[in-house]
């Protein structure tokens, strides 16, 4: 028989403090975290749902160092961010996701129901506002990736780590989503459900720790100081750029970083957040001894009695022998974006291959060095921009061309014809492009989902075009996450890169 003194459940919430409450739901929604599925999931409309491995992946033989996925139908789905609000749609896609619509008529797009706001068709005309949710219904073709297996270093109950190759973006994102850790771990290894504690770079290689519950994920803090009871002692390896100076020698870089395009994920020295870097360089044979006397690497990176001042009049940047290189420790003492990468691009010595932090004809001939910036960001950004977009990998059916960039980005094709003047026509993408505004609209039905799939391929940009393969060794960046201390009893260690003998 119930207790007639039993408070009821309206009175104990009337009882409970505004503290009591809190505690309440956050220890709700921490046992709801712990319950929840993570790691890669399907999206659940206009994607294959019985996919496998060899229907997603496959091996070209003319290019087997690449890891290729088979295009698929595909629906991209976001809701409106603040910076769109009070914009056209058509205002939205033209300055924000151009790749996505690449040489398509947009108002056919809109007709026929591939792009839909809250369910329903519109026009281009339909003014974003908060609270909108955008789909668009895509046929996606992956960016290929090296084709390498992934190394598991430590797979227990608590914590799966990894050594992950370059060039693999962890989890998806941008043109990324099967050709990434967490899909590739899914369905070739059937690693499902684990937590990614941190990230590397899409090219930055070696470890990955991921835990098995949201328990361990807690226990490892890569943002906190490294100092703190759960902070990490991090540290990487990289190959940069000349015959770095600083010999039995701690260099400090402390200097604040920026983000200047969120578009290409660019970023350079200035701005308010503080962040530091130490560096010291190391021979290959000094590493094989720490590694086979102790099993880990036991530099240590702060001892202040072996810190070197930066002298910015000496080692300038155009005076280095590009021809040799230099191995770098690195410890970064914060978490920044692309840090150890800007950080070594303000000393001068930047990493051999960075794509984008060893790059003199965009940044200028000093490339950056000490902050000293020779363009705008617009300038750096529109550059960038033109050497990565999806017509500089164009591929003509034409043989022997002459391929070149036009001023606007544009590939330009230029072949002799056949005139008693010799003149020479050139053909580029914005001539296309008038030749498509004159096709005849085309109209299907939007509740047919094969007749939407079917127009979807028909009028695919990267369909109906062939595009070079990026070379292997684009897909290597010298850059290496060698080893995490968690605690003065857990430290995970990778092996060397295979670039590390110089």
């Amino acid at each position: 028989m119930a207790d007639n003194n039993e408070p009821s459940k309206k009175e104990k919430f009337r009882q409970e403090t505004k503290a009591d409450r809190r505690i309440r739901f956050k220890e709700r929604r921490r046992i709801k975290a712990e319950s929840k599925l993570v790691g890669f999931r399907q999206s659940t409309h206009y994607i294959d749902t019985e996919l496998t491995n060899e229907s997603i992946y496959y091996i070209d033989p003319q290019s087997p160092e690449l890891r290729k996925v088979h295009p698929y139908f595909f629906t991209w789905i976001t809701h409106a961010k603040e910076r769109w609000y009070g914009r056209t749609i058509a205002d939205v896609f033209q300055y924000e996701f151009r790749r996505s619509i690449l040489k398509q008529n947009f108002e056919d797009i809109l007709r026929n129901g591939l792009v839909r706001i809250n369910g329903q068709c519109i026009d281009k005309d339909y003014i974003m506002q908060n609270g909108d949710k955008l789909e668009h219904y895509t046929h996606r073709h992956e960016v290929p990736v090296i084709n390498q297996k992934i190394n598991i270093l430590i797979n227990n109950e608590d914590y799966l780590v990894i050594d992950k190759p370059c060039s693999i973006p962890v989890h998806p994102c941008g043109k990324y989503r099967f050709n990434t850790v967490l899909a590739i771990l899914h369905y070739e290894y059937h690693l499902s459900n684990i937590r990614t504690v941190h990230r590397l770079d899409r090219m930055t290689s070696g470890i990955l720790i991921m835990a098995k519950s949201a328990a361990k994920a807690r226990a490892i803090d890569f943002n906190a100081d490294r100092t703190s009871a759960n902070g990490v002692d991090k540290l990487y390896l990289c190959r940069v750029r000349g015959d770095f100076p600083y010999v039995n020698q701690i260099v400090r870089v402390d200097q604040p970083i920026e983000t200047f395009s969120f578009q290409l994920g660019l970023t350079k020295i200035g701005g308010n957040k503080q962040c530091q870097t130490l560096f010291r360089r190391v021979t290959f044979e000094e590493l094989q001894q720490q590694k086979e006397q102790h099993g880990k690497f036991i530099f240590d990176l702060n001892n202040e009695n072996t810190e070197v001042t930066i002298d910015e009049s000496l080692y300038k940047y155009a005076d280095q022998d590009e021809t040799k290189t230099s191995l770098i420790l690195c410890r970064p003492l914060s978490g920044r974006m692309h840090q150890i990468r800007v950080h070594l691009q303000y000393l001068g010595f930047p990493i051999v291959n960075d794509p984008l932090y060893n790059a003199p004809n965009i940044w200028g001939s000093t490339n950056g060095q000490y902050a000293q910036y020779e363009h705008s960001n617009e300038y750096v950004v529109e550059t960038f921009i033109k050497l990565h977009s999806c017509e500089y990998w164009l591929m003509s059916d034409i043989e022997n061309e002459d391929e070149n960039i036009n001023a606007n980005g544009k590939r330009t094709v230029e072949v002799e014809e056949q005139t008693t003047d010799d003149t020479k026509r050139v053909k580029t993408e914005d001539k296309e492009e008038e030749e498509e505004t004159t096709a005849t609209p085309t109209t299907i039905d939007v509740n047919d989902d094969n007749a939407v799939k079917n127009y979807i391929k028909e009028h695919c940009f990267e369909c109906l075009n062939r595009f070079r393969e990026p070379p292997s060794d684009q897909l290597v960046m010298y850059l290496h996450a060698l080893q995490y201390r968690i605690s003065t009893d857990v430290t995970f260690t990778g092996s060397l890169p295979d670039w590390v003998q110089i």
